[in-house]
């Protein structure tokens, strides 16, 4: 009887430590499966709402622009703000390590008047000639003469 309890012991350490070697070989050789970068604007008080909605023509506008890496690797950004297709401003971020967050207000001005004026916001990285996220961050604003 002492033998087979052996026996059972003597496995069940060895599938302890079975267990343990594999939860440890995958916790040192997993990557992170996703890598990716945050984009996002932020209005009055650094809050996400109060965006501008409304603006002067020729004076400026201020709002908070962000980018988080989650890349894996350091990263080169620069952020276009477009009005229609024209570039109205270009800002280079410069290198954020992985995990390094880039928060910074940004003024942009526009020139032409109307309803609905559309503002849009991309992200470059590595200097790609395109954006890295497809679709750009969009403001729409009412834009009237000074």
């Amino acid at each position: 009887m002492a033998t087979s309890n052996n026996i059972i012991a003597g496995v069940m350490i060895a599938v302890i430590l079975i267990c343990v070697a594999a939860i440890v070989c995958l916790a040192v050789t997993t990557q992170p499966s996703e890598s990716f970068s945050e984009f996002y604007l932020l209005g009055k008080g650094g809050r996400a709402a109060d965006y501008p909605s409304q603006a002067i023509s020729g004076q400026p506008v201020s709002i908070i622009v962000g980018i988080v890496n989650h890349e894996g690797r350091p990263s080169d950004y620069t952020v276009q703000i477009r009005e229609n297709d024209a570039i109205i401003k270009s800002i280079t971020v410069g290198k954020l390590n992985d995990g390094q967050k880039w928060e910074q207000p940004v003024e942009f001005t526009l020139k032409q008047s109307g309803e609905g004026r559309r503002v849009n916001l991309f992200l470059f990285k590595d200097n790609a000639a395109a954006p890295c996220i497809k679709d750009p961050l969009v403001l729409i604003m009412k834009v009237t003469e000074n």
